[in-house]
């Protein structure tokens, strides 16, 4: 046997024996640092695989993002609030959206008016336009409809932040001039209150005069400052008040209790009518007005009359042309535009 030979054969030998060595040692647990170290390290080396890959002129697998949804304009960027010259303006809702509606049509404008109403106070127009456009696009198209209101001025329908002070004192102030007073007062005494407008009253002067204490409303531009006052006592003519959250309701939406529009039955403070025949009385207080007939509900002696349009059908039918305007539509393909 040649030298040679027996070298190699004490290096196998050597190799054979480390290897049973290593293969008798006790495998040693591995901590949860190192585990995720070595998941680290082989998602790494994966990466640079596919780099080279990459390099070496093969694809990589590519996700497309999710494009974003499309956002909805909201209810009140479809609006505009009219002030009207005349102060003893008339609502008559389907003849003046019909008005602007031919009006646009015949300046060649896509622009549909959905609903032409009373804002909540009564003192304005409101005018929502169909969900395709924003208010700011009938704005810049005011001189071809304005005439048809006398505007006075025109603002988009800005979000305002509104809370409600229960039970002030109604003969302190009670007139116009005395709210602006009301403000100077809750300011002064309230150092972290500052409103936009002055206090407007929840309820109509018809019913304040039978009244000692009413609610008002406070208007702030930003929504912390009314937070900060709301539930809470505020301190105004040597008295504190409590404070609510003032709730906004849809054009659409009809009160039980006066079967008009814009607000619900816990908020109204107008006289009763009734949803059968109009009289001043709830709905549920109705009764036939022959004495031999005792039902309560609508019978055939009922005349059906609707106290908001004034004709023969009840308040809630979707036959009233007060209930048609206040309803808003939806695209042009039902809308139907009548001669004046």
């Amino acid at each position: 046997m040649t030298e040679n030979s027996q070298i190699s054969q004490k290096a196998q030998v050597s190799q054979t024996s480390q290897v049973m060595q290593n293969s008798q040692k006790p495998t040693q647990k591995l901590t949860y640092t190192q585990k995720a170290a070595q998941v680290t390290s082989a998602n790494a080396n994966a990466n640079t695989n596919a780099n080279a890959n990459a390099n070496a002129g093969e694809w990589n697998l590519v996700t497309k993002k999710p494009s974003p949804k499309s956002q909805e304009i909201s209810y009140r960027e479809r609006r505009l609030i009219v002030t009207s010259k005349n102060e003893n303006w008339i609502l008559q809702a389907m003849k003046m959206r019909n008005a602007v509606n031919n009006a646009l049509k015949k300046a060649k404008s896509d622009i549909i008016v959905a609903t032409v109403t009373k804002t909540q106070r009564g003192n304005n127009i409101a005018l929502t336009i169909s969900e395709k456009y924003i208010a700011k696009a009938l704005l810049k198209q005011k001189d071809i409809w304005e005439h048809i209101f006398e505007v006075k001025s025109i603002k988009k329908n800005e979000k305002w932040y509104k809370i409600v002070i229960h039970s002030l004192k109604i003969n302190i102030f009670n007139m116009k001039i005395e709210m602006k007073y009301l403000r100077i007062e809750l300011e002064k005494y309230n150092p972290e209150l500052k409103l936009i407008i002055n206090s407007i009253w929840l309820s109509k002067d018809e019913n304040r005069a039978r009244k000692n204490h009413a609610s008002t409303i406070l208007t702030f531009k930003i929504e912390v400052e009314a937070q900060k006052h709301l539930k809470k006592r505020v301190l105004a003519a040597r008295s504190t008040y409590r404070t609510t959250e003032y709730r906004d309701y849809r054009s659409s939406d009809q009160c039980q209790r006066c079967q008009t529009f814009e607000h619900l039955q816990n908020k109204c403070n107008k006289s009763s009518r009734c949803l059968f025949c109009e009289r001043n009385h709830l709905t549920w207080e109705h009764k036939c007005q022959l004495p031999t007939c005792e039902d309560k509900q609508p019978c055939n002696h009922t005349i059906s009359r609707c106290c908001n349009c004034q004709n023969a059908h009840f308040a809630n039918s979707a036959m009233c042309e007060t209930y048609q305007a206040a309803k808003p539509i939806s695209s042009q393909k039902d809308h139907l535009v009548t001669k004046l």
